[in-house]
């Protein structure tokens, strides 16, 4: 079983109380077994390559190396909590918030203008 720790707040210092996280989530109901999204890391990927070639963006995607994968896919995780899916607004913010990494792929000015929503 998982035990939380809870932290004080004020101090950063442990508080030596213990709670169990699956006796937590049963007391409220919620599965234990549970997960917050049931994405993997090939369905996101196909989704990106969808939202790619979609607007088209001509992204090199054979040359993203494994560690800015990992840095995008973190990203689009975030995306996914941050906005509805709606207009692409999670692949769009994935994509916006990597800019810098994706031009040395192919993403350019012109493009970050189009995907940009504010």
């Amino acid at each position: 079983m998982k035990n939380l720790i809870l932290m004080d707040t004020l101090n950063g210092k442990n508080n030596k109380n213990f709670m169990n996280a699956t006796r937590i989530l049963k007391s409220t109901g919620l599965n234990p077994t549970g997960s917050l999204s049931s994405l993997d890391n090939e369905e996101a990927v196909e989704r990106l390559l969808e939202f790619i070639k979609e607007w088209k963006l001509r992204i090199e995607v054979e040359k993203i190396s494994k560690n800015d994968w990992k840095i995008l896919l973190s990203s689009y995780a975030d995306s996914i909590i941050d906005y509805h899916p709606e207009n692409d607004h999670q692949e769009r913010g994935a994509f916006l918030r990597n800019k810098q990494m994706l031009e040395k792929y192919g993403l350019t000015d012109d493009d970050i203008r189009r995907l940009d929503f504010c």
